[in-house]
């Protein structure tokens, strides 16, 4: 989430070549900074977490079903420290559970463990593994709830490192204190004891803060109330009575000057927007740029429905980062301007109130947040400034690798990987708003926002069984190929075309496409195609489900050019051959690869109705040349041409013929 830093961005660029390239990127970066911001805030908090250490806290003790957190935590800095007090209810999921663990960092020390009640008693407890495991004084029978209370004590893990998922931070030129929490995905532990999953939302929280009078200190939901106390501390008192997921609830502390709005979702609703900003940094300048919130409100009501939290607040609250982090109710933000603002807020919705249930659906929360940037750059600045967003995602995308479902789930570099998580969950959106179109699609993401997953947590099934039941078709295609599936096609269309009388011609397009992947072997997408003609334009959608397929089209006017996906609909790369113009027959047939799939030789034969001269190519997937054969003429009749393919690895590749007249190709199979 942070602002990608120097080091992150010669990385990025390490792997391109040539000035126009690096043109490209930073005009994407100039477009990119909310995603970009986002994604580089989890990096640098937790790229240093080893695997296996974040993986064996995942997912969290099955045995309970967490439905509520009061933190009350007496923070202080110089010396840094925090004492807390964290209860946590719970209903057991299993028959007469007698342990149970929370995770905790072993950092913190545990001074003692008691349960809720007018009796309260002490409980036992060991710690291993960054886990409190707690036995209770009697089993508890499935079903039942109880409350346990957590005294502890200490020093979050790293925490004068601004790495840290809880930090204790410096501002501004008098370096004055700000203290602030971000635990998304593995950190959460390393603050208060917790069910580190993101599956088990709890159905509300409280987050009680005292520290010295210096600190205006923020959390989620609405102030109930502030207490100066005897000692010169101060006690805020934050309610939240909506479920919420554990590594949302935070901590946001500095000498902050409160700047509010009040939001009007309807004549007779209000909802207070409140920003928490360093003094330094709350120009008029930056006042303006705040009051574009409540316009973004508007913009993603009206796309997904109403605000999730609206009876409580939305807001910010200044942290030390570049980034931001999506809080519920109030996002954590190191920079201010429209993409990230948007970028956060969007995260209200799709992360906040629908969580991904498991890490691995990791796009459901940060793809719908990257194109909720494009959402809102539409609504105020029109179809070219969606456009340019979506061109900066699709060149991003374009360099992701495996599927959109993260694999390695350890690594937070592969969850937050900035080209498939948000790059390419951002393409996946914008195709589904190609194939269903756009009243279907504004159906569909609030059908999905106010469905019955609506502050709980979802997979990706459960958001196509949305859009599916809108649309009213099957979707499985779409889902299967882009979520779990890998790559994107390259599509090779060639045309030609016959007079059929009275002004009508009739149009043969064949599309083939290759993946360079063995899943999906080809992508079925309904493929958008603008045919010119002499009468104009005909814009028409061929189904294209197969590796190699030939459809005739009958057309008014003689046809001059043909687009494949002209407005972009598709990730794709697309190679349009000359136009073969039709004739009492073409000039050249019955052009075949055998055998196909290859294994030692390959053999082409075909018939020229006419000397012509020309050259093969066979490339691969990514368009580079593995065999050539010189520019050659030929002569009127069948030809035969054998190449050996033994040395060429296993895969997909494109036969080409070259000539003056045109060029055609078939796809051509190798295996070892």
């Amino acid at each position: 989430m942070k602002q990608v830093g120097i080091a992150l961005r010669r990385w990025l660029l390490g792997c391109l070549l040539g000035l126009g390239t690096l043109t490209a990127l930073a005009q994407e970066h100039a477009i990119d900074e909310g995603q970009a911001a986002c994604q580089h805030t989890r990096l640098r908090t937790f790229g240093r977490l080893p695997g296996p250490n974040a993986r064996v806290q995942y997912p969290g003790d099955p045995g309970i079903d967490v439905t509520y957190y009061k933190l009350d935590l007496t923070i202080r800095a110089n010396p840094n420290g925090l004492r807390g007090i964290v209860t946590v209810g719970f209903r057991s999921t299993a028959d007469n559970l007698s342990q149970f663990f929370l995770d905790l960092h072993d950092t913190l020390r545990v001074d003692s463990v008691r349960t809720m009640g007018s009796r309260p008693a002490r409980l036992t407890f060991t710690r291993q593994n960054n886990r409190l495991i707690i036995t209770l004084n009697e089993p508890l029978a499935r079903n039942a709830a109880t409350q346990v209370l957590v005294y502890y004590q200490g020093v979050p893990p790293n925490s004068t490192n601004s790495n840290a998922s809880f930090v204790f931070g410096t501002h501004g030129p008098r370096r004055e204190p700000v203290i602030w929490s971000l635990s998304e995905p593995y950190g959460a532990r390393d603050w208060f004891p917790c069910k580190d999953t993101p599956c088990d939302k709890a159905d509300s929280s409280d987050v009680w803060l005292t520290a010295d009078r210096f600190f205006v200190s923020v959390s989620n939901g609405r102030l109930e109330g502030v207490t100066d106390n005897p000692d010169n501390t101060r006690t805020y008192r934050w309610r939240n009575r909506y479920p919420i997921a554990h590594y949302l609830i935070s901590v946001a502390m500095s000498n902050y000057q409160l700047y509010q709005q009040t939001y009007r979702p309807s004549p007779r609703d209000t909802m207070p927007v409140t920003h928490y900003v360093y003094p330094e940094a709350l120009t008029d300048r930056l006042r303006a740029t705040l009051d574009e919130t409540t316009r973004m409100l508007d913009v993603f009501s009206q796309y997904f429905g109403p605000y999730p939290f609206r009876a409580e607040k939305y807001g910010h609250a200044q942290f030390g980062w570049g980034g931001g982090m999506e809080h519920q109710t109030i996002s954590s933000m190191g920079q201010f301007n429209t993409d990230l603002m948007a970028h956060e807020l969007a995260h209200q919705w799709f992360g906040d109130a629908i969580t991904t249930r498991t890490w691995e659906h990791i796009w459901l929360n940060e793809g719908f947040a990257s194109y909720a940037e494009a959402l809102y750059r539409e609504a105020t600045g029109g179809q070219a400034a969606y456009r340019a967003v979506m061109n900066a995602n699709f060149t991003r995308a374009r360099r992701a690798r495996g599927t959109l479902l993260v694999q390695d789930i350890t690594s937070p570099a592969s969850i937050f990987d900035g080209d498939r998580t948000y790059a390419k969950g951002a393409v996946v959106l914008h195709m589904l708003r190609g194939v269903v179109g756009d009243p279907m699609f504004r159906e569909i993401l609030r059908g999905y926002a106010s469905s019955r997953l609506l502050y709980g947590t979802a997979v990706t099934e459960d958001f196509q069984r949305v859009a599916e039941q809108v649309y009213g078709r099957p979707l499985g295609y779409f889902f299967r190929q882009w979520i779990y599936g890998e790559n994107y096609p390259a599509y090779q269309v060639n045309w030609s075309s016959q007079e059929a009388g009275a002004n009508r011609w009739t149009l043969r397009l064949r599309i083939q496409q290759s993946t360079g992947t063995s899943n999906p072997t080809f992508f079925t997408m309904p493929v958008p195609i603008r045919i010119t003609t002499t009468a104009g334009d005909t814009t028409l959608s061929v189904f294209n489900n197969s590796a190699d397929q030939t459809v005739e089209i009958a057309v008014r006017g003689r046809p001059t050019a043909l687009a494949l996906d002209p407005d972009n609909w598709i990730l794709k790369q697309v190679e349009e051959a000359p136009v073969i113009t039709g004739a009492e027959e073409p000039i050249l047939s019955q052009l075949t690869v055998a055998p196909n799939p290859a294994v030692r030789d390959l053999t082409v034969r075909f018939r020229l109705r006419q000397p012509l001269t020309g050259q093969f190519r066979l490339t691969d997937v990514l368009g580079r040349t593995v065999l050539s054969s010189p520019d050659r003429p030929y002569a009127a009749g069948p030809h035969t041409v054998t190449w050996p393919v033994s040395h060429l690895a296993t895969g997909r590749y494109i036969l080409q013929f070259q000539t003056p007249l045109g060029r055609w190709s078939n796809a051509v199979l190798i295996e070892r």
